[in-house]
């Protein structure tokens, strides 16, 4: 298959039979995989963050990972059946090692002190699977930021004026749901609980972004293999040693509102994808890490609240996810658009606040792999899903 760039992504109102669709530059649906395994049951009635699949990605020899939210990871074949499973509550990203470990997003419940006491916080931590999806590490993100003094006391901050607010989850009252004979329960039905809570307070961690660092940074400040992190509710992103248990930087607050997808750049700048929330318009940044200052930004004049997303093409161009939407695009670096592509998918079921988590290039190892074995999914998918180029703007091809 030599069909130029490919993109994938997994439509929200896909559950109860979740599929990932790759497409063209022409909009064309070249493959799709689907699988309902570890879905929730629609009796009882899953909130929209616990349907489907939360985030997929592709690997260069045509596997699909795709993270049943809170529940499980699983890698698909290029025909949809099952390599592996990793029950496991991993939620919103992934990334690939160069040694085949897979980087995962999890959660799970723990106390921590606070201000006057103690609370039930959702921590999120990276959990380290081997190439056969057996568990091998997992670093708490608590753990690491709360090792910086400035991010303990934003964190503590955080939990005190939710507690203020009386909206904090009583660990009293809680406990006795949560803790388990082998220690704190974890799962859908736990998180489920905890985010039922009024205004969500055991979430402030929420982690959106998870990307493993391939190149050290031209002064030192981060070595190859950090990872880079985006915590939506702190409006934080930060780069971590896993093995020092170590923040290596971080930016953000005050600056940003609810950004998704940052990147670090062969340069050593990040681009990130700032959602915007508190100014109501979203807006693309490019960042010096030694100054913090911002060197670059573009306001597409959209407002993307939740999800999306940024990233930049091998030829320089950016992808933007602007999800709620359901289209992405693609600009130069003068903020001229070279491509738009506008998503629908047909449901009878309630739709999320979303159409996609976001749209994703692949690598272009990946290609070769892609376009047989896939019929019933592909079916569906194309039953399923309408994409459609905008004719106001010129294809990159």
């Amino acid at each position: 298959m030599s069909l130029g760039n490919l993109y994938v992504f997994s439509p929200s109102a896909s559950y109860p039979r979740p599929f990932a669709a790759v497409i063209d530059d022409r909009a064309r649906i070249v493959h799709a995989w689907s699988s309902p395994i570890g879905q929730p049951d629609i009796e009882t009635s899953p909130p929209s963050y616990l349907r489907g699949w939360n985030h997929v990605e592709v690997a260069a020899d045509g596997s699909l990972f795709a993270i049943v939210p809170l529940h499980a990871l699983l890698k698909l074949a290029p025909d949809s059946t099952l390599t592996w499973r990793a029950d496991l509550p991993a939620h919103h990203d992934l990334a690939l090692s160069r040694h085949g470990e897979v980087y995962v997003l999890t959660e799970e419940p723990r106390p921590v002190p606070c201000t006057g006491g103690s609370h039930v916080l959702l921590d999120n931590s990276i959990t380290v699977l081997g190439p056969d999806g057996q568990l091998r590490d997992a670093h708490s993100l608590y753990e690491i930021l709360t090792t910086d003094p400035d991010l303990k006391a934003l964190i503590t901050g955080s939990i005190d004026r939710h507690r203020s607010a009386s909206r904090t989850a009583d660990t009293a009252a809680l406990a006795p749901r949560l803790e388990g004979a082998n220690g704190w329960r974890r799962g859908r039905d736990i998180s489920r609980l905890l985010r039922s809570r009024p205004g969500s307070p055991s979430d402030i961690l929420h982690t959106n972004t998870l990307e493993i660092l391939t190149h050290a940074h031209p002064a030192g400040l981060w070595a190859a293999g950090d990872v880079l992190v985006s915590l939506r509710d702190l409006d934080l992103i930060a780069i971590l040693d896993l093995r020092a248990r170590a923040v290596r930087w971080w930016w953000g607050p005050g600056d940003l509102s609810g950004q998704h997808q940052p990147s670090a750049q062969p340069d050593g700048t990040i681009l990130v994808f700032d959602n915007g929330r508190r100014l109501g318009r979203s807006r693309l940044l490019e960042i010096e890490p030694l100054t913090k200052a911002v060197i670059w930004q573009y306001e597409p004049g959209l407002f993307c609240e939740m999800a999306g997303g940024c990233e930049r093409l091998a030829d320089g161009t950016v992808l933007i996810s602007d999800a709620q939407a359901g289209r992405a695009l693609i600009i130069d670096r003068d903020g001229r658009q070279r491509w738009q592509v506008q998503v629908s998918t047909s449901t009878t079921n309630a739709r999320s606040r979303a159409e996609f988590y976001r749209l994703s290039a692949i690598p272009g190892a990946a290609a070769r792999h892609l376009g047989t074995g896939d019929r019933p999914a592909r079916a569906l998918t194309e039953s399923r899903v309408r994409c459609q180029l905008s004719q106001t703007v010129r294809s990159p091809l």
